[in-house]
């Protein structure tokens, strides 16, 4: 599973604390300082703060099959299917108090993201981590299917909370289709749990990864968010590899979703007033091969901004594993390895434009736009060129 959020201020959601006036407009002044900050260290290419937004996968363990999961998909092909072993791993509560810890003590951290090569409501500490994280004053994002998702408890956590949920299909074949849960049940849990937010008044996030078995829904799953009010719905081409390619759209199938469905999915967005990505979304999709992202046009930008942290405490540069920046433990920090020669070596190689392999599949290539356009705004052209090596906007 894999999504992205890049949201600054408060849910306004009921189940959630809310700060004072007070409150709010400090947080919004720190932010805001510490963005400015944040835009001239990248400029001049050395963080002076932590990240914004740390990501913790806590459960390799996952209740679906998704068929586009890189780690659980029934199409995965045998040389890439993970071990029992592995599929029992989980974050410990301590570990990941203790690197919270040493990543807040950078400052700028604002976001927490706790989610899971699996799903994290599989690790029963899951709500211990979220009141941790809100004990900080963070904001905190939940990835999930929500099947198992314990919403009483979460909700019930005195901080921030979004929930980004995993839909992937907005009708009983579609949904079991993509996520080849083993019970018969799932899209009844499902649907069960959007209406007891929907009771509650809070508004999640829906994330639609579209794949063959549901594109064809785009205008549908539009209309399922404005039945199940949403923040926003994030739409996302599924990045495929190691045997998920058997569930691509064709050639046609992607000019016919960028040509015709994205738009009358925008118009229906548009009259049932539901926030979504569409127009970013629309640049993922490319006629030909499984690239889902024109980084090169945009630069990144997450050496600054993001890090993970998988269950076996790795810290990696971002969603892409195979840029690791090295191991955490009781004797290696996150301060040291966010300001060490690895992490600086990355940014520097990112900074020309030479980009790894996984990147034409990157997981945070909305973000990276969101810094893209901001960035162009503020800087004059020769600068923002040399952020990313490519053209100034």
């Amino acid at each position: 599973m894999s999504a992205v959020i890049d949201d600054d201020g408060a849910t306004g959601e009921a189940g959630v604390a809310h700060p004072s006036a007070s409150e709010q407009r400090a947080r919004r002044k720190r932010l805001k300082q510490e963005r400015h900050q944040r835009i001239a260290s990248m400029v001049r290419g050395r963080p002076e703060l932590g990240p914004d937004t740390v990501h913790f996968d806590i459960a390799n363990a996952c209740n679906t099959r998704c068929t586009t999961c890189w780690h659980h998909s029934p199409f995965l092909a045998p040389e890439h299917r993970p071990s029992g072993a592995w599929k029992r791993q989980r974050l410990a509560f301590s570990d990941y108090a203790r690197i919270l810890d040493e990543v807040a003590s950078l400052g700028g951290l604002a976001h927490v993201i706790l989610s899971g090569m699996g799903d994290p409501t599989l690790n029963p500490e899951l709500v211990a981590m979220v009141r941790h994280a809100h004990g900080h004053g963070l904001s905190v994002t939940i990835i999930t299917n929500l099947l198992r998702a314990d919403l009483d408890a979460l909700l019930a956590s005195p901080g921030e909370l979004d929930l980004l949920t995993s839909i992937c299909g907005v009708t009983p074949k579609s949904w079991q289709d993509f996520h080849a849960h083993p019970r018969p049940d799932g899209w009844q849990v499902l649907t069960k749990q959007l209406e007891q937010l929907r009771a509650v008044g809070f508004r999640p996030k829906h994330v639609q990864v579209i794949n063959n078995a549901n594109a064809h829904e785009l205008v549908e799953m539009v209309e399922f968010a404005a039945e199940y009010p949403v923040k926003r719905v994030n739409f996302k081409l599924a990045s495929l590899a190691r045997g998920t390619e058997a569930v691509a759209l064709s050639a046609h199938e992607k000019q016919h979703l960028r040509d015709e469905l994205v738009p009358a999915a925008m118009a229906a967005a548009e009259r049932l007033g539901v926030d979504t990505d569409l127009s970013a979304f629309a640049r993922q999709i490319h006629p030909d091969g499984h690239a889902t992202s024109p980084i090169a046009e945009v630069g990144c930008f997450m050496g600054y901004v993001y890090c993970r942290v998988t269950v076996e405490q790795e810290l990696l540069y971002c969603c892409n594993t195979q840029v690791s920046i090295g191991q955490l433990g009781p004797d290696v920090s996150a301060s040291e390895l966010w300001r060490g020669s690895r992490y600086a070596s990355i940014r520097s190689t990112l900074r020309r434009g030479a980009y790894f392999k996984g990147c034409t599949q990157c997981g945070k290539f909305k973000q990276n736009v969101k810094w893209h356009e901001r960035l162009s705004e503020l800087l004059e052209p020769g600068v923002m060129r040399s952020l990313y090596g490519g053209p100034p906007a």
